[in-house]
């Protein structure tokens, strides 16, 4: 059915230096870009691919040869019928009084199997949406994390969810030829999440008639563990879908598959497994409507300056002007979110459309002009592993921008309301700190770290918000040689960044007093005080600062067994 034409490495393996280390959202340790898929499981999953096609091509003849005796589209002794629509029918296997073995018997794939003996019920769906196969096969794909986080935000957006990598692309003959391994973790009732294949494609049958497909089946990698530590269940999913284009504009679908949560789980959530099935299947035809906004975006990005125009006084389709009616009302006059164009109400389009525009969320609602609606829908030639049509929104790629930025500043700021602070980050290792020739801890310097000389603490070990750690590092407890016991140095500022007046610089006021001011915390030094007890003083404080420093490393290597052990 699949023609393997990529060149690929020979094992499946991860590549972190290709990849982020964590999910976008929620940083679960999965990385997007790390599954590479070796000759034999591309293999594996065409076959799987194949079967699924092969299986539900066989069941719409089936539902064809009872369409033409007048007949139900399935037995209502064996399917309950739990929606009826005007586009598509979403029907339920009942059991009858059958074993969950004599109905697992009847299913071909041993997954699917095993989710009918786990108790969970199969769901067909069957029924026309408006549309075409383009359309819906270019929503279904992705070939990168930003457009999979693009698609998946046009409604209903995950927690979290990362394109682990692709199996198979595009082929010369067929360019909506995909299979991409995707982590999902939806916003579902039962915290569940799912690792799994998403193929897709066009072919033709044994009349010779055109379909398209999409297959949805879960599968188990080494790159995405279950997240069992984190009370997360690891939920498999098993879907197919057929698509046929009768007439332009007309979409017919046929669609199966089934929801498994494992044996262990109690009547709730096999009754959430019913709700979410119905909504998941009919998620799934949303790939249209997607289709159709990417095909608008590209439309608005290659007229930028079109926009710009200004708002004119008559409508460009019929040539309506603006005129006054009864009760002091005014004809609507708007501009196209599209191209620019001013036109009536009469030649908008009854539905404001989504577009993957706008710097502060990922789509946005624009007005779109029937002339718009009609280019894009009869745009051809789509192919989405070109350049021109992966398209990316806005906002993903502006926090891409920014992200990357801070990862290459080597200044870290800090915003306040009346002023703005720079430091620079230090390494989080304060063993690695110089000391006096008294043995002294003195005051930080940069110091180059070599291979030879490890560090204890890394900042991928530490904790995001670690208090503890930043007013350890920032602690200035020395004073070297040289310095005087009766004065206090000011330390200068170690940021790069000078303030824009004076007026707005923070000044250093010793108390006035005729007493010598030392500098453990700016209190006037009685005529009893001597140097011994400023020496002792300075002994006690640097050995609370080693046990300080020991503390706050035994708290690293606690925080690494956490995690290594919640990983396993």
């Amino acid at each position: 059915m699949t023609s393997i034409t990529s060149t690929k490495p020979a094992v499946d393996d991860v590549r972190p230096e290709m990849a982020e280390d964590r999910s976008p959202m929620l940083k679960f340790p999965v990385s997007p870009g790390c599954f590479h898929a070796s000759e034999s499981k591309r293999l594996e999953l065409a076959a799987i691919v194949h079967e699924h096609v092969r299986r539900l091509l066989a069941s719409e003849k089936v539902y064809d040869d009872r369409r033409a005796q007048l007949l139900p589209l399935l037995d209502p002794l064996r399917w309950k019928q739990i929606q009826a629509g005007k586009e598509v029918q979403l029907y339920k296997r009942k059991r009858r009084g059958q074993t969950v073995r004599d109905l697992a018997s009847e299913e071909c794939l041993p997954d699917v199997r095993q989710a009918v003996e786990n108790g969970y019920a199969s769901m067909i769906g069957d029924g026309q949406v408006h549309g075409s196969m383009e359309d819906m096969l270019y929503g279904s794909t992705a070939s990168s994390q930003d457009e999979l986080m693009t698609s998946l935000w046009y409604q209903n957006p995950p927690r979290d969810c990362v394109w682990l990598g692709s199996a198979e692309g595009p082929t010369p003959d067929d360019p909506f030829h995909s299979a991409d391994v995707i982590w999902l973790f939806p916003k579902q009732t039962y915290h569940a999440d799912l690792c799994y294949l998403r193929a897709t494609g066009i072919q033709k049958d044994h009349n010779g008639q055109t379909f398209g497909y999409l297959v949805l089946h879960s599968i188990d990698l080494p790159h995405c563990r279950p997240f069992d530590a984190r009370n997360i269940a690891r939920a498999k999913i098993y879907f197919a879908c057929l698509f046929r284009e009768p007439s332009p504009g007309a979409l017919h679908v046929t669609v199966r598959g089934i929801f498994d949560l494992g044996s262990s789980r109690g009547k709730l959530a096999k009754t959430f497994v019913t709700a979410a099935t119905k909504s998941f299947l009919l998620g799934l035809f949303d790939g249209v409507a997607i289709g159709l906004a990417k095909k608008l975006t590209i439309m608005t990005r290659r007229n930028p300056h079109a926009l710009r125009r200004p708002k004119q006084l008559g409508c460009a389709i019929c040539l309506k002007t603006q005129r006054r009616l009864l009760f002091g009302l005014d004809t609507h006059l708007l501009q196209c979110g599209v191209c620019g164009a001013t036109v009536c109400s009469s030649c908008m389009a009854s539905a404001k459309q989504i577009l993957f525009l706008g710097p502060d969320a990922p789509c946005s609602k624009h007005a779109c002009c029937l002339t718009c609606m009609r280019d894009a829908r009869r745009m051809g030639g789509v192919r989405p592993d070109a350049p021109e049509f992966q398209v990316i929104a806005e906002y993903f790629r502006t926090q891409r921008s920014h992200t990357a930025a801070a990862l290459f500043s080597p200044v870290r700021s800090l915003s306040s309301s009346s002023s703005y602070t720079s430091y620079t980050s230090y390494p989080l290792d304060t063993l690695t700190r110089t000391r006096g020739s008294r043995g002294y801890p003195c005051a930080m310097k940069s110091t180059k770290l070599t291979d030879d000389k490890r560090t204890h603490s890394t900042a991928a070990d530490s904790i995001d918000t670690d208090l503890f750690s930043d007013e350890l590092d920032e602690a200035d407890h020395c004073c070297s040689d040289d310095e005087s016991d009766s004065s206090v140095m000011a330390q200068p500022d170690p940021s790069p960044v000078s303030l824009s007046s004076e007026s707005e610089q923070s000044t250093l006021t010793v108390w006035k007093t005729h007493s010598p001011v030392v500098d453990d915390d700016f209190v006037p030094r009685p005529d009893t005080h001597t140097r011994s007890d400023l020496e002792g003083f300075r002994r006690t404080l640097f050995q609370l600062t080693l046990k300080a420093q020991h503390t706050y490393l035994q708290t690293q290597a606690t925080t690494r067994s956490l995690r290594n052990a919640e990983l396993d």
